[in-house]
C-alpha cells in the first residue's frame, strides 16, 4: 500500500493514505440532519459523486448540524470541485424538500491536510468516534451515521434481509433501489417517501440498512490496512480521546 502522494504544494508525502479532513457545518448552525430520509439522501449524493470525481472516502459521519469526511484525491482542486458539487446539489434538493432558500452549509469549510500514518489513524478515529465524544451513544458502532458498524455486518441495525422469503413489495423496492444506483442516480426525498411506503416497520429497517450498504462510499480496505484489522480500527477509535487542532469547528476557514 506503500507509495508517493503529492499536496497542493507539491510535496512528495510518505504515505498512500494521505489526504485531507473535511468539516462541514450549517450556515446557521441549525438541525441538518432532521430524519433519516435526510442522512440517506446525502449519503446517496455523496457517493454517486465520489464516484464521478474518482475520489477515495476512509471516514464519514453525519452529527445534527455538521459533517465530517476524510478523502483522499490526487490533487486538491478534485476534492474542493467534489464539496462544492455535493453541498450545492444537496442543498437545492434540501431547501425544496423544507422549502426554505439560501445556503445550506457555511460558505467556506474546514480544511487539514494529513500526510502520515499517524496522522491518518488519528484523524479517521476523531471522525467516526465524534457521536461518543458527544454523548449521542456509549460507542462508537451504536451509531448509525458513522457506517462503522456495516463493515461487520450488512444489516446491523435489522434482521437479515432474505429476499426469497421477503414480501413481494419489499423486493420491488430492493430492486428499484438498485436500478436507481447502477444508473449512478441519487435518491431524492420523494422517492424515498414512496419506497418507505410500501413497507412495514420492519421491514423498513431492512430497507434503510440495504440502501446504506448500497450506496456506502467508505473504503474499508484502506481502514483495515491502516489499523491491521477492524477489530483493532474499532478498539483504537473508541479509545480515542481529543480534537483535531487542525479544525476549528466553530471557524471554517
Amino acid at each position: 500500500m506503500k507509495g508517493c502522494f503529492y499536496n497542493s504544494d507539491n510535496k512528495k508525502i510518505p504515505s498512500s493514505f494521505a489526504g485531507y479532513h473535511i468539516y462541514q457545518r450549517s450556515i446557521d448552525k441549525s438541525l441538518i440532519f432532521r430524519n433519516s430520509y435526510d442522512a440517506i439522501v446525502l449519503l446517496s449524493i455523496l457517493s454517486i459523486k465520489a464516484k464521478k470525481f474518482g475520489v477515495k472516502i476512509f471516514a464519514l459521519c453525519f452529527m445534527k448540524n455538521h459533517i465530517h469526511i476524510f478523502v483522499k484525491s490526487r490533487h486538491i482542486d478534485i476534492i474542493s470541485s467534489f464539496v462544492q458539487e455535493y453541498s450545492s446539489t444537496f442543498s437545492i434538493i434540501y431547501n425544496k424538500e423544507y422549502e426554505r432558500s439560501g445556503s445550506l452549509f457555511s460558505k467556506s469549510y474546514g480544511r487539514a491536510f494529513k500526510y502520515t500514518d499517524k496522522y491518518v489513524r488519528n484523524c479517521i478515529s476523531y471522525i467516526c468516534n465524534n457521536p461518543v465524544e458527544a454523548k449521542m451513544c456509549r460507542n462508537l458502532e451504536e451509531y448509525v451515521w458513522n457506517f462503522i458498524a456495516f463493515y461487520k455486518s450488512r444489516y446491523p441495525f435489522s434482521k437479515p434481509l432474505v429476499l426469497a422469503k421477503s414480501r413481494n413489495c419489499l423486493r420491488k423496492t430492493v430492486k428499484q433501489v438498485k436500478d436507481i444506483y447502477t444508473s449512478d442516480n441519487y435518491l431524492t426525498y420523494p422517492l424515498l417517501k414512496s419506497l418507505f411506503s410500501s413497507v412495514n416497520r420492519e421491514e423498513a429497517l431492512q430497507l434503510k440498512d440495504f440502501i446504506i450498504n448500497t450506496y456506502n462510499p467508505l473504503d474499508y480496505e484502506a481502514i483495515v490496512s491502516l489499523f491491521g484489522n477492524i477489530d483493532q480500527a474499532v478498539l483504537a477509535m473508541n479509545s480515542y480521546t481529543g480534537s483535531e487542532h487542525d479544525i476549528k469547528e466553530d471557524d471554517h476557514r
